[in-house]
This record gives C-alpha cells, structure tokens and sequence, in this order.
C-alpha cells in the first residue's frame, strides 16, 4: 500500500470539489422526478390538504396543473415551486415525502415522461 501525503490546502480544495459534484449529482437525481403527473387525490393526500384546497390554490394561480377530460393533474416539479414560493422556513420535508411517494409510484410502473427520444 502506497501512502501519499498532500498539503491541508490541496485535500480542502479537493473535498470540496467532490462534495460539489455529489451536491450537483443529487439534484440531477432529484430532478428526475419532476416530470412525474399526480392527479388531485394524490396531491391531496400526499399535502395533507382538501380537495377544496387544492381547488381555491389552482383558482388563485399558486399552482400549475393540466385539465384533461375533467380531472385535474399535477407534476412535482409544480408541487415544489409552490412549496418554495410559500415557504416560511427552508425544510423540504413535505417535498421528501412526495419524492419517497413518486419513488414507489416509478417502482410499480409509472413511466417517467423524459425528452430522450
């Protein structure tokens, strides 16, 4: 086994690049999850908010949804800018939850809607 040494400054640079690219690795994973549709109910239980709630917020403009056929749809990437534009306090515990939650919606076999072609 090799043993090399490198002075304090050269391993700080060097850590702090690398817990850079794990930063920037974790929101591209993050990200991925953001195309991902959820209808009302699922919104609604995943918030912990009523339907009623979810109706007065899309009415007010606080957050983007799609309309088809009658049923309203939203992605999580629209959950999480109306969580960030409203938040007191910077914790994305709620924005965790739903990530854990579409997680396990990709495992059963929902498909992420991706630009690949």
């Amino acid at each position: 086994m090799k043993i090399i040494t490198i002075e304090d400054e050269a391993w700080q640079q060097l850590n702090s690049r690398i817990n850079a690219i794990a930063d920037y690795l974790k929101r591209q994973e993050d990200k991925s999850y953001d195309d991902l549709w959820l209808n009302n109910h699922e919104v609604c239980q995943y918030l912990h908010i009523s339907e009623k709630t979810l109706w007065r917020m899309r009415t007010k403009g606080e957050i983007a949804y799609s309309k088809i056929y009658g049923q309203y749809f939203y992605t999580i990437g629209a959950i999480r800018d109306m969580l960030n534009a409203n938040a007191i306090q910077s914790s994305d515990e709620f924005v965790q939850e739903l990530m854990a939650k579409g997680k396990s919606y990709v495992k059963k076999g929902r498909k992420i809607k991706t630009d690949n072609k």
